[in-house]
């Protein structure tokens, strides 16, 4: 089979793979859609569990081609949605359902072989069929559902207004996400003009670029109930707290380098009664995802940019390490 191996750090090529045989409990999926994630740059630039080779790739629906022994309730043919996270589900945090924090964490696709393939084996239990749901809307589940941690992990939002940095695929995810939690008015800041044009589409109240955020002050006096970011930008998150009414929530969900820091004032958050909030990948909630977007619940068709197909990627991850094609939001690889 054909698959994209990130070979080394900056170095992504095509490779001619055996076809992975699944073994007990696993599936042979034939690979469909996959995302391209902001993950998936950041692997490839060293960082984040990476550990070369890797064949990357963890926003995935396909079908259902081959079993391993004793998996049972799943139908050759079937379309799934494939939930990345492998855990080993005994452990403390497994059993508090936190299975992103499970103590032997493995994900397709970061730390063991993922979806940039003809062919993926995964676990049986992290397949999810998805029915008559088109496999490009299916292929959001896996971002949505780190969308509804994240919702889920900063609380109540009835009536909030929310300042949101990043309008990318999963800024424009938490967009929505924010106004279906009942947040009155969403202000989005980003510095590519397709994207701010998109954000207001979706609901934004109104969007900014980033030199225009000092005017804030003045329109927004006491600041904002929660102050979010989707950017992985330092400099972002250091801004952030002077941003936020007092009893306000700053919310972390960007993927930033592992070596970053980010300068905050203890005594701003102490004496402001701010709260810093975190959010990382998703639990087992493919499920709820799912249904929000078969019930049309998020919109997600809008977010698409560009179709690619598998031979496609290597020019794809060179490009966007040289910094270009950033005014695209999401990229779909089709096989």
């Amino acid at each position: 089979m054909q698959a994209l191996v990130f070979e080394d750090k900056g170095r992504a090529v095509l490779r001619d793979l055996p076809v992975p045989d699944p073994g007990p409990g696993e599936v042979l999926v034939g690979m469909e859609v996959a995302g391209v994630c902001a993950t998936d740059y950041h692997l490839l630039r060293g960082g984040h569990l990476v550990r070369f080779p890797l064949v990357p790739g963890h926003e995935l629906v396909g079908r259902v081609a081959a079993l391993g022994e004793g998996v049972e309730g799943i139908t050759p043919g079937e379309r799934v949605a494939v939930h990345p996270v492998v855990a080993c589900g005994t452990c403390a945090y497994c059993r508090k359902g936190l299975v992103q924090h499970c103590l032997h964490f493995q994900a397709l696709g970061v730390t063991r072989n993922g979806g940039f393939a003809e062919y993926l084996v995964a676990p049986a239990k992290n397949l999810y069929p998805v029915g008559d749901l088109s496999p490009e809307r299916a292929v959001f589940a896996e971002p949505l559902g780190c969308v509804l941690w994240g919702l889920a992990r900063l609380g109540p939002l009835l009536g909030e207004e929310v300042l949101l940095f990043g309008a990318g695929p999963i800024g424009l995810l938490l967009l929505q996400g924010f106004l279906l939690a009942g947040a009155v008015r969403v202000v989005v800041v980003d510095p590519v003009p397709e994207r701010r044009r998109l954000a207001e589409t979706l609901g934004a109240a109104e969007t900014l670029t980033p030199g225009e955020v000092p005017r804030l002050a003045e329109a927004y006096p006491l600041g904002f109930g929660v102050v979010a970011e989707a950017t992985g930008r330092p400099e972002v998150v250091e801004i952030m707290p002077s941003l936020a009414r007092r009893g306000g929530r700053i919310f972390i969900f960007g993927v930033h380098p592992e070596e970053a820091r980010a300068a905050l004032s203890p005594y701003k958050i102490y004496a402001r009664d701010l709260s810093l909030i975190g959010s990382f990948s998703l639990p087992d909630n493919l499920s709820e995802a799912l249904a929000f977007l078969r019930e049309g619940r998020v919109r997600v068709d809008p977010l698409i940019s560009e179709r690619i197909s598998l031979g496609d990627l290597p020019e794809h991850f060179r490009a966007r390490l040289e910094g270009k094609g950033l005014e695209k939001v999401k990229v779909l690889v089709r096989f």
